[in-house]
């Protein structure tokens, strides 16, 4: 049987980890998407899954 999607990173313990880590200490979902190199989505979902808060970012700040 060939798996359904091939393009799905597991996420290992220390990823999680970092994730709880990282929105315990107040980082965007951007900022750790960017360090877990995992899309902004999949660090939402994951949170969601497991009920990590994450800081809440309407909009990215530009400079004004």
């Amino acid at each position: 049987m060939q798996f359904r999607y091939p393009l799905l990173k597991k996420w290992t313990a220390q990823e999680h980890e970092r994730l709880k880590a990282l929105a315990e200490a107040g980082r965007r979902p951007d900022e750790i998407a960017l360090e877990l190199d995992r899309s902004e989505a999949a660090v939402r979902a994951r949170a969601w899954q497991h009920g990590i808060g994450l800081r809440l970012v309407t909009q990215k700040r530009g400079k004004q």
